[in-house]
Parts: structure tokens; C-alpha cells; sequence
């Protein structure tokens, strides 16, 4: 892989915890491949540092702007100046440019999701789905998936209030949308997403009921570090299985488009 130089344009990968972060490892080859000069380097910020971190990071002439992942993704979007139509839609974001003084981000967690899905063969639209997990990356994936085309899209989490807010944000933005709370029985749904934090570590419980699996049923995991005890678990019935690594990969071409605007490279 290319090693960075005085010419190099720098993204932080913003996290708390950061030791899980591998994203690096297969986005720069990724950047690379694109022609781009630019490097990813995760960074270790606590919730109480976020807007003290990006305004330091703003002073940098050669770094672009941020990614955000866990916890980051709605605290960020209250900071930005502009915010991007999927960032608007869903209140969060996991990509900030910085343009001059200002912050302009943009959410491509769902748009990535939903190209890393397509070239596994997991489509949603037309499809019964269950999600688990109502915050940033849930948000952003449960709009993903409505506006996809999902037949009927049920949302679990573990603090239920967050999954109304996002069931009611849904219907107000799709009202024909059929979306509604679930609980964490996985029985008769096509497809059904993790996007929670669980599975990051090892012995982490599951997210769903894995011993109500169908083996029709097609399994979506966003962790990208391992292999998920769910992951495991699906395939074991007999589920068609993806984890996190496709999204992150999938956003690639969109990165690009959004921390270059004017096509500079």
C-alpha cells in the first residue's frame, strides 16, 4: 500500500471505544484503488471531546474532514453547519467535510449497506425485514431500507423508546410505510440486520433470538472486525449470511464524491 507523504489529504475515523476500529485496513487499499492520495487513520475521542476534537482537526490544512462511528453519529450532526439529504432525514451523519469553517456532513451508512447487500445478493425491497438497533447506523439504515422498498420493516432495541422515535420518524417521512416496534423474535421475517454494537466483542450477547432462525431468512451483521456470534449462528441454520465489511466498502465511491466535491483528487 501507497505510504503517506507531505501530498497526502488525511480523514480521521472518530470512535469510543477505538481498539475494534479495522476499517482502515481495507478503505485505504480502497482509497487507493480509486486514484486517491489519502489516508484514514482512526482516532481514540470521548463523547465529552467531540467538538473540541473537530475543531483542532479544522485547523489542519490537509485533512478533510472526519468519519464517525460509534457513539458519534448524532451528537456530530448537531455540530455541522449543513447537513446532506440523507443527514437531514435521519438526524445523524458518519462523514463530515470540512469546507473552509464550516461542517457539512452526510450519512452514507444505508446507501453503503444497501450496495454491499446487492452485490451479496441480499435484496429488501419487496421484502419483510427486521432491524435491530434504533440508533445512528440503525436510523440511517432503517430509511435506507424504506425508501429500498421493504414490504414491511419492524424495528427492536434494547431501550424501546428509541425504537418509537424511529418508527414514528419513518411514518412521518413515509406515511404508506408499514413499519412498527418488534421484539427480538426473528420468525418470519426475509431479512434481518444487526445494527447494534453487539457482537464487537467476544461474548456479547445476540441481538435476536438466533434459535428462531430460519434457514430462508437472510442475515445482515454491520460488525466488520469478526466473525459475530449471530453471524455463526445463522449459518449454522442454513442463512445466507453478510457481515459489516461490504458497507464499509460500499461507501467508498460516495466518500470520494463528498470530500471532493469540485473533482480535485
Amino acid at each position: 500500500m501507497q505510504q503517506p507523504s507531505g501530498k497526502t489529504k488525511y480523514l480521521a475515523l472518530l470512535a469510543h471505544p477505538v481498539d475494534h476500529v479495522k476499517a482502515p485496513s481495507f478503505m485505504n487499499p480502497g482509497l487507493e484503488k480509486l486514484g486517491l492520495d489519502w489516508f484514514l487513520t482512526p482516532m481514540h475521542v470521548r463523547p465529552e471531546n467531540l467538538e473540541a476534537v473537530i475543531r483542532g482537526l479544522q485547523k489542519i490544512d490537509n485533512m478533510l474532514g472526519v468519519n464517525l462511528t460509534i457513539p458519534h453519529k448524532e451528537a456530530m450532526a448537531d455540530l455541522c453547519d449543513e447537513l446532506g439529504p440523507n443527514a437531514r432525514l435521519t438526524g445523524t451523519v458518519n462523514a463530515v467535510r470540512f469546507d473552509g469553517d464550516r461542517l457539512v456532513g452526510e450519512m452514507f451508512d444505508g446507501v453503503g449497506l444497501l450496495i454491499g447487500q446487492k452485490e451479496n445478493g441480499i435484496e429488501v425491497s419487496g421484502r419483510s425485514v427486521l432491524i435491530s438497533g434504533a440508533g445512528g447506523a440503525g436510523r440511517a439504515i432503517a430509511f435506507a431500507y424504506a425508501q429500498e422498498g421493504t414490504k414491511r420493516l419492524h424495528i427492536t432495541n434494547r431501550t424501546m423508546a428509541r425504537a418509537e422515535k424511529l418508527v414514528a420518524d419513518i411514518k412521518a417521512a413515509m406515511p404508506d410505510m408499514d413499519v412498527a416496534t418488534a421484539n427480538a423474535d426473528p420468525a418470519g421475517y426475509d431479512v434481518v440486520c444487526n445494527s447494534t454494537s453487539l457482537g464487537l466483542h467476544e461474548g456479547d450477547p445476540v441481538p435476536v433470538d438466533v434459535e428462531k432462525l430460519q434457514s430462508h431468512t437472510d442475515v445482515v451483521d454491520i460488525i466488520a472486525v469478526r466473525e459475530t456470534e449471530l453471524m455463526a449462528a445463522a449459518k449454522a441454520r442454513g442463512c445466507r449470511v453478510m457481515g459489516g465489511v461490504p458497507m464499509a466498502v460500499g461507501q467508498l465511491s460516495a466518500f470520494a464524491k463528498f470530500y471532493d466535491p469540485a473533482g480535485n483528487r
